[in-house]
């Protein structure tokens, strides 16, 4: 059975998936009336084929019509916008097919039973309030039949017509209020998910916004803020790291450090921004010219540490002679619109079998930067 239900509803789903609406709330009236269809259909099929064959023509005409427009009304779905007229047009129908059945008595008394039915789907296709009052209304149609038909009175005595009165309204008022709890319900879920969708969106955009301002907190924490570099505490740790590395799979590595010749020189006589500049236009030369591999980080002041991988002796005093030669020819603008050149001194240290941690490297290479010093800087040692 449940089975069943879940490929019924597949298929009003697909039905309803083709309506032109955008509503939600008429697009769940639409899945009420699809479904109150699909109910209805094989019921009024049978009943109009057996009042066929006990010749009541007239009312298996009407039941006839009322399935025709039903299953025509699904086709129209993808074609009409106003859906609610379709639903308004099946009522009418109906309720003058249920009119029909008390009128003619001669037919069999016990048809008013199907009356209802009637408020059940009503109040479930348009809702408590409309379905409430179309139901009263049809009741009140009923009513005015006993009063004023003479052949109903006969029929129905007045004991019956007041039971059937109460307990129609009976019907009537339970289906009201199972629908306005339903309505209500769905309403407070809405909210809910509404609510929820929301809390989650803003979450989201907490998580992203708490994303963007730690990245950006490890940008600071790990980046010079004025050549964009590696700073000296990052530039140590990634150092250590790939320090360790070399020793685990016997591989190469040199350790240097530049140090700007003269650099106070340049502060004193241009002034601090100019030498700011300096240290901008070297780290960015630098960044160009290595390999994405090489590590390169500001330990401070006008000094710089970089890391080279996988390279001798000879590769690596080659690649900073030639860096080196590339620095001496860099221009920088100072502040009187002219342009100044300044050199570089480099000491490298190789990694080897008595070097054992980074501090050790690190004391080699510095010691190799005083000598290029005072063998009269411009000079890689």
């Amino acid at each position: 059975m449940l089975t069943f239900a879940k490929k019924t509803q597949h298929c009003v789903d697909l039905i309803v998936s083709k309506s032109c609406s955008n509503n939600e709330e008429a697009l769940s009236q639409l899945n009420h009336y699809v479904w109150v269809t699909m109910i209805i259909l094989p019921i009024a099929i049978f009943t109009s084929a057996y009042n066929a064959y006990i010749e009541n023509y007239t009312l298996a005409f009407l039941i006839t019509l009322f399935s025709a427009y039903t299953i025509g009304s699904l086709f129209l779905i993808s074609k009409i916008k106003e859906t609610y007229l379709l639903y308004h047009g099946a009522n009418i129908i109906y309720a003058f097919l249920i009119l029909f059945m008390i009128y003619h008595t001669d037919m069999e008394n016990s048809r008013i039973l199907w009356a209802y039915i009637y408020p059940i789907g009503i109040i479930f296709l348009f809702g408590n309030r409309l379905g409430f009052l179309y139901s009263s209304l049809l009741l009140g149609m009923i009513v005015g039949l006993f009063l004023f038909i003479p052949q109903l009175q006969t029929a129905y005595n007045t004991e019956f017509q007041v039971r059937f009165a109460l307990t129609y309204m009976i019907v009537a008022f339970i289906s009201s209020w199972i629908a306005h709890h339903r309505e209500r319900f769905q309403k407070e879920s809405m909210q809910t998910q509404y609510a929820l969708f929301l809390e989650q969106a803003l979450l989201k955009e907490e998580i992203e916004r708490r994303a963007v301002l730690e990245k950006e907190l490890q940008y600071l924490a790990q980046t010079d803020p004025l050549t964009s570099l590696y700073n000296r505490g990052y530039f140590l740790e990634m150092a250590e790291k790939e320090l360790q590395r070399a020793f685990r799979y016997d591989e190469p590595l040199c350790f240097a450090i530049l140090d700007i010749d003269h650099f106070k020189r340049i502060n004193d006589t241009f002034g601090h921004p100019v030498g700011d500049v300096v240290l901008q236009a070297l780290g960015k030369h630098c960044l160009q010219s290595l390999r994405e591999t090489d590590l390169m980080g500001r330990l401070g002041g006008e000094e710089f540490a970089f890391l080279l991988l996988h390279v001798n002796e000879e590769q690596a005093r080659a690649k900073m002679e030639k860096l080196r030669e590339e620095l001496s020819q860099l221009s920088v603008a100072d502040n009187t619109g002219s342009t100044l050149n300044f050199t570089v001194s480099i000491g490298l240290a190789m990694l080897t079998e008595r070097i054992k941690r980074l501090d050790e490297l690190y004391i080699q290479a510095d010691e190799k930067l005083y000598v290029a010093k005072d063998a009269g800087r411009n000079c890689v040692r």
